[in-house]
């Protein structure tokens, strides 16, 4: 475990070779979940946020690793906070349910957070079992029936669990690889618990959405790795897991899927041909001009969106925001606006953080039922990947329809809707 805060990453994290490159630097940050009870904008400690590219495998990462108890001990994002969030593990249980042939099995969840993704699962023909460092959560989980432990994974606690409660036949680890600090020491966790024919499924976001879409703002000091699915193949191979299916969905603003299992299945080789063709030659993933013109995309929308912001601003214009998300915290940084009296407040939805300040900042986050109450000419929509839905909600109160307020969407490029 690593025991200081803030270490320099020196090697690529799958495949260990030193021939990395920075290529884009968003500076130092706050962490992008330390949320105060107080307005501790300039007493918050920031940390170096950047990208290396590895030249040998094509893995993308951050520059800096950051100490796991700083950031997931006390974990305030929540799972089902977000209907479509909801929607979209419920439909992910029902496909690896059907996976699943025999009349009853186990299953553990890697990160399982307040237990949403395993309460989907039958409990009369599933065992299961969660894990997740943040004690707060596993309260959340308790409560629905979903058995929690409060641990770090690694190999050397998955002996432990082993013991306890045998093998699996389905293990998944949802939007937690990038946050792990030793890839291979999990991946070998895993391969212990997982049975002879069991199948590993876990979901990551996807380095090609985030290009795609310019949204610079799913960089923070958790997310210590880009996926792709070429490196990915490679790591696999380390621990004799096969690939036998993939899929890219817009859950998380752009996700991963991928289907492993020690035994080998019947695979689309085709599919995985064109998928990573299209890294190579069309997203360009591997190659470092890609990410100085990435770089460049989001300087412009950062100039853009200040601009606007100081023309409402300069108009007396109230300004607020929605969605209080990790992603908020880098976008704030980045684009200057963290000390910038211009917002006035952000709401959200999740209870866990209402009354208490964005990272890094004066803005204090409230209960969104205020946003009603109050006069607000333009609310930013932060949390960007839910803005059709967000905006439909808040269109639907009355006392909302009253208001001559705007929205304004941040991304790819920044936008005003009536």
């Amino acid at each position: 475990m690593q025991k200081k805060d803030c270490l320099p990453i020196n090697y690529c994290r799958l495949c260990n070779s030193h021939e990395i490159k920075k290529v884009f630097d968003l500076g130092k940050t706050p962490l992008a979940n330390s949320y105060t009870k107080k307005n501790l904008s300039k007493k918050l400690k920031k940390y170096p946020l950047g990208l290396n590219l590895c030249n040998k495998c094509g893995h993308l990462q951050l520059t800096h690793s950051i100490k796991p108890e700083k950031m997931f001990s006390n974990y305030l994002y929540q799972t089902n906070t977000s209907n479509k969030n909801f929607l979209h593990f419920k439909d992910y249980a029902l496909e690896v349910s059907k996976l699943f042939k025999k009349k009853s099995g186990k299953i553990l969840d890697i990160a399982s957070n307040d237990g949403t993704f395993l309460n989907f699962f039958n409990k009369k023909k599933f065992f299961r079992l969660g894990i997740d460092p943040a004690k707060n959560l596993q309260k959340v989980a308790n409560s629905k029936g979903i058995n929690q432990i409060d641990v770090f994974f690694s190999e050397k606690t998955s002996y432990k669990i082993k013991k306890k409660f045998k093998q699996f036949d389905i293990i998944t680890a949802n939007h937690v690889c990038a946050h792990v600090e030793n890839l291979e020491d999990f991946f070998l966790g895993v391969k212990n618990l997982l049975k002879k024919d069991g199948i590993f499924i876990f979901e990551i976001s996807y380095r090609g959405s985030v290009l795609n879409k310019n949204t610079f703002d799913t960089i923070y000091h958790e997310h210590l790795d880009y996926h792709a699915l070429y490196p990915l193949l490679k790591f696999l191979k380390k621990f004799n897991f096969y690939l036998f299916n993939f899929k890219i969905s817009d859950a998380q603003g752009g996700s991963l899927r991928i289907y492993t299992s020690k035994k080998p299945r019947s695979i689309n080789q085709k599919k995985i041909k064109n998928q990573i063709i299209k890294e190579k030659n069309i997203y360009r993933l591997f190659k470092v001009s890609t990410y100085k013109k990435f770089e460049d995309k989001i300087n412009d929308c950062k100039n853009n969106l200040n601009i606007i912001l100081n023309n409402f601003y300069k108009q007396n214009y109230t300004i607020a925001g929605y969605g209080a998300a990790a992603k908020t915290t880098t976008l704030l940084s980045y684009f200057g606006l963290s000390e910038s009296q211009q917002i006035k407040y952000i709401f959200d939805d999740n209870k866990l953080k209402q009354n208490l300040y964005l990272p890094g900042t004066k803005i204090k986050i409230i209960n969104p039922n205020y946003l009603f109450h109050k006069k607000i000419d333009i609310l930013i929509i932060f949390a960007w990947n839910y803005s059709d839905v967000i905006m439909k909600k808040i269109k639907k109160n009355k006392s909302f329809q009253k208001k001559s307020c705007k929205f304004l969407v941040p991304f790819p490029r920044p936008r005003i809707v009536q």
